[in-house]
């Protein structure tokens, strides 16, 4: 008996120990196949089954970790209720059609593992599949713009920062028109609004970007919007998606506020 009794306790000590191993949240990775990401959860509603997210990709050579460091983003999204994840690239930056050159980094399919990542997360967690934004800084900016002309079903809505296409930028998108509300500083240095060379690859240009965007999708002429500290342009279309460009007199940053007023932006179109 003494002997089946130790017997037990290991086998129940060695399944408490693979239970915190696979645990994953704010702190430790959530694995998705080959790729990762970290999530934080607000307390839930009273009576909510489940609540909605902002996803935000992080920059170049930036990790999943530092986005969930970010003190000011993560009151900011758990002072809306939400949920924020964090995705991280399988590299120093997400794979991207005309990125400069990778050397022998082998291509990705960004838009089919952000698909799989998302059904997990809706799947482990108490998360409304059909009430997630997409936002990301600099190259995760880069990212959300391929994910909305690639992958345009995905979010709910895509809310870029300080990043945009490669160039060119296309001219159409193969999944339609989505919601797109990009923020960005006029003085940014390191993905200037008309764009820069890196390497053998250059960063397309912001407004040329919304143009096109803007033709692909039917969106009527742009409408002045104002809000306190930026300067915002608002174009909607027959199905009522909104392309907005809201600039600021900053540089290079991921500003709270600008994930949060887009997401209420978004709120405000669906409904939430």
């Amino acid at each position: 008996m003494r002997l089946l009794h130790c017997a037990a306790l290991l086998l129940a000590l060695l399944g408490a120990a693979t239970g915190t191993a696979r645990a994953c949240g704010p702190d430790s990775d959530c694995v998705v196949g080959a790729r990762t990401y970290r999530i934080r959860l607000p307390p839930l509603p009273p009576g909510a089954a489940r609540i909605g997210a902002i996803l935000v990709a992080h920059g170049y050579r930036d990790t999943a970790a530092n986005m969930m460091a970010d003190r000011d983003l993560a009151a900011a999204v758990s002072g809306l209720g939400l949920a924020l994840v964090a995705p991280q690239s399988k590299g120093e930056v997400w794979t991207l059609p005309h990125a400069p050159s990778g050397g022998d980094r082998p291509p990705l399919d960004e838009v089919a593992d952000m698909a799989r990542l998302l059904d997990d997360v809706a799947a482990r967690f108490p998360v409304d599949r059909g009430r997630i934004m997409a936002s990301g800084m600099s190259a995760g900016g880069m990212l959300v713009w391929h994910l909305a002309c690639h992958g345009g079903g995905l979010f709910a809505g895509y809310a870029p920062v300080s990043g945009t296409f490669w160039a060119p930028v296309p001219a159409t998108c193969p999944t339609g028109p989505v919601t797109i509300l990009h923020s960005h500083g006029t003085d940014d240095p390191v993905v200037p609004l008309g764009g820069r060379a890196i390497g053998d690859g250059r960063q397309g240009d912001v407004r040329a970007a919304i143009r096109s965007y803007a033709a692909f999708g039917r969106f009527g002429p742009p409408a002045e919007s104002r809000a306190p500290g930026l300067d915002c342009t608002r174009r909607v279309n027959p199905e009522g998606r909104v392309l907005e460009l809201c600039l600021h007199p900053g540089g290079h940053e991921l500003r709270a506020e600008d994930v949060v007023r887009a997401w209420r932006s978004l709120a405000a179109l669906n409904g939430w």
